[in-house]
Order: structure tokens, then sequence, then C-alpha cells
């Protein structure tokens, strides 16, 4: 796949912030943590993270440019001697690359799910306009 992709970037021009973010995903943990992302209707997405044993303390959340974070710090609390560890609880970074129309309108947090509330807000002069035709 990675020759296709050389091939392709070398022919487009403009997306080397798309091609920058396909390299930095290869090699990550990108299964944990577990998440979906639901489309609510044309202009809202929800994305749902599962993050037992984690405390809103431990999360934190930042949107730079069309870049969001989510982070999440598990410190470790105490030393315990495990018969069996099958609940992950680790730390982890998630970033996502958001359109530039689309914006964080809500985050909650209940019961060990992380909610993302994404909404798409199109800008006037984006949108699209009927010319007449004289």
């Amino acid at each position: 796949m990675n020759f296709e992709i050389d091939n392709f970037s070398r022919q487009a021009i403009g997306f080397d912030r798309l091609f920058d973010v396909m390299n930095n995903i290869r090699g990550k943990d990108v299964n944990y943590p577990p998440y979906d992302i639901i489309k609510q209707d044309e202009e809202t997405f929800l994305i749902e993270f599962a993050l037992s044993g984690f405390s809103k303390d431990d999360l934190n959340i930042t949107v730079k440019e069309n870049h969001l974070t989510i982070e999440g710090d598990y410190a470790k609390a105490g030393d315990y001697e495990y018969l069996h560890k099958g609940i992950a609880k680790r730390s982890f970074t998630r970033d996502f690359v958001l359109a530039d129309t689309l914006h964080v309108e809500d985050v909650t947090f209940s019961e060990g799910i992380l909610r993302v509330t994404l909404k798409q807000i199109v800008p006037e002069e984006q949108k699209p306009k009927k010319i007449k035709i004289n």
C-alpha cells in the first residue's frame, strides 16, 4: 500500500498535511482505548470512548487548528497483587484530524463513557450559491 500512496503523493499538490497524518498513524496503538464514531445526522457526529477506571480529572481534551487530541493519564492507584488483570488501564493519546468545518460542540463523561459531539458548521461564504444567468 505504501507504493500506491507514494505514487499518489508525487502527483498530489497541497496534500502534505494528509500524508503526514497518514504516516503518523502507522505504528501507534490504534486499538486503545476502544471507541466508536457515530454519524447522528448530516451535520452531527459523536465519538464515544470506553474508559473504564478513568475519572474526568484523568482526561484532557484539546483542539488546535484541525487536530482533536484526547489524552488519558492513568496514575497507578497502588501496588496490588493481581490474580487476573483483564481490564486495560493505561495512559493514552488519541489524535483525530477534523474537517475545516467540524467543531467540538459538547463533551460529556458518564459511567465510563466519554462522548465528544462534533458539529458541522459551514460559514455562509462557503455554502453553495445559485448564480443567475444573464
